[in-house]
């Protein structure tokens, strides 16, 4: 039981990020305050849904949503690493009102745990 709260745990943080993102992304194009451009509003809904179905996949131990979550977190660490770096940069249309450095910082060490919990060997094994 112990070794499925890791599992439970980030499994319920990614349903959580997607679904509020849905639900705010729904809200502001109800209440006609969206100002993002139709490509950025897509890409956090389709962003906000897989995050949302990795997240119920990761709970039923889905091998295919483990896979998913780790490449996803490996290329936003990798991502986030060239944006402080000043290789890549990100589209104004997708920046929040929480402070760039303080969202990329706070993402790096999320999907770096991510990364280290899920290939310890005793998790990778509840996805086979």
């Amino acid at each position: 039981m112990k070794r499925n709260l890791g599992i439970r745990l980030f499994g319920l943080i990614e349903i959580f990020i997607g679904a509020v993102t849905l639900f705010a992304v729904v809200l502001s194009l109800i209440q006609g305050k969206s100002a993002k451009p139709l490509n950025v509003l897509l890409f956090v809904l389709f962003t906000a849904l897989t995050s949302l179905g990795i997240g119920i996949g990761i709970l039923r131990h889905n091998l295919n949503c483990y896979r998913l979550l780790l490449y996803f977190s490996s290329i936003i660490v990798l991502s986030k690493i060239l944006i402080f770096a000043k290789i890549i940069s990100i589209n104004g249309a997708l920046e929040t009102t929480i402070p760039s450095p303080v969202k990329h910082i706070i993402s790096i060490i999320y999907h770096s745990i991510i990364i280290l919990y899920f290939t310890r060997n005793r998790v990778k094994e509840k996805f086979k």
